[in-house]
């Protein structure tokens, strides 16, 4: 198998990972956490209401803002319809945020954003790419199942395992979260090698940087407010702001490059800088956030 022949799996590949991601998360949530919204409805309304909504709102007035080629612009929207992840799980409990909240906003946006994705990106496609956009329309239905295969399915057999043997899952959480850690890392790697194929990676990375990088400061900032200003403890806004402000740029990523869907390896761009940058500011996200919740209990 040649070069050229390799390169051209890997958004097939991608799918591969993201399923293996998504499943894994899946292993971590229980029936009680589809449950848990009756608990408190307010903070996983406010959570998915900054996640769904809001987010993408954000990102579309920051390319209206700093205007980016339209497969970048794209790239921006693909990021900010992804629903949270395995990873904003891990840093909203390291934050020492609420991490049963984490938990169940990231199960009901992967449930949300199945029909969320393909309406804000035929819309996009319409809005960036304009006479391009026919060849490349995504069909709604066509969409969802896409979606649905990648994201709801696996944490749906994630579920179910974790229900039929809860306590083989306890046993291997920790080499699951590790696992994921290290899919994204290749997942990263595959994207940035497929960019070397099409041209200059550090042109790429040049153009959307501070576009990803005010994105993701802007919605973890907006998280947090909007969490404050609906009245919520600072764990819950902690986690809302992480659960707004990280995305599952590995699904970003997917989405840009599959034949069924995007087909663009260049709309994966800002997912592929976006996780980058995400792993940076999460380090400083766990350290501010610990800080706040020390100052609260010393007062």
């Amino acid at each position: 198998m040649g070069l050229s022949e390799l390169l051209s799996y890997i958004p097939v590949i991608l799918q591969f990972l993201l399923f293996f991601i998504m499943f894994g998360m899946g292993m971590t949530l229980s029936i009680g956490d589809f449950k848990r919204v009756a608990i408190y409805p307010k903070a996983v309304s406010l959570g998915l209401l900054s996640q769904i909504v809001f987010l993408p709102l954000i990102a579309f007035v920051i390319v209206k803002l700093i205007p980016l080629e339209a497969a970048f612009a794209m790239g921006m929207m693909v990021v900010a319809v992804s629903p949270g992840g395995a990873v904003s799980n891990l840093i909203s409990h390291l934050s020492k945020g609420d991490t049963a909240l984490s938990i169940t906003l990231t199960a009901f946006s992967s449930l949300l954003t199945i029909v969320s994705i393909p309406i804000l990106l035929n819309w996009s496609l319409g809005y960036f790419m304009d006479g391009e956009s026919a060849q490349i329309q995504l069909p709604f239905l066509k969409t969802v199942y896409n979606i649905f295969k990648l994201t709801v399915l696996p944490v749906a057999l994630g579920v179910c395992i974790h229900y039929t043997f809860p306590d083989f899952v306890k046993r291997v959480n920790t080499a699951i979260a590790i696992l994921s850690v290290l899919v994204i890392v290749i997942a990263l790697v595959l994207i940035y090698i497929k960019l070397v194929q099409l041209g200059d990676v550090m042109y790429f990375v040049r153009t959307v940087f501070w576009s990803v990088l005010l994105l993701n400061i802007v919605t973890l900032a907006f998280g947090y407010g909007v969490a404050r200003l609906g009245g919520l403890d600072t764990r819950q806004s902690i986690t809302i702001s992480i659960e707004t402000g990280m995305q599952n740029n590995v699904l970003g990523m997917a989405i840009a490059t599959a034949p069924g869907l995007l087909n663009s390896p260049l709309m994966a761009v800002p997912a592929g800088v976006y996780g980058l940058l995400m792993c940076l500011t999460a380090a400083g996200l766990i350290f501010v956030f610990r800080k706040i919740l020390k100052n609260e209990s010393a007062i």
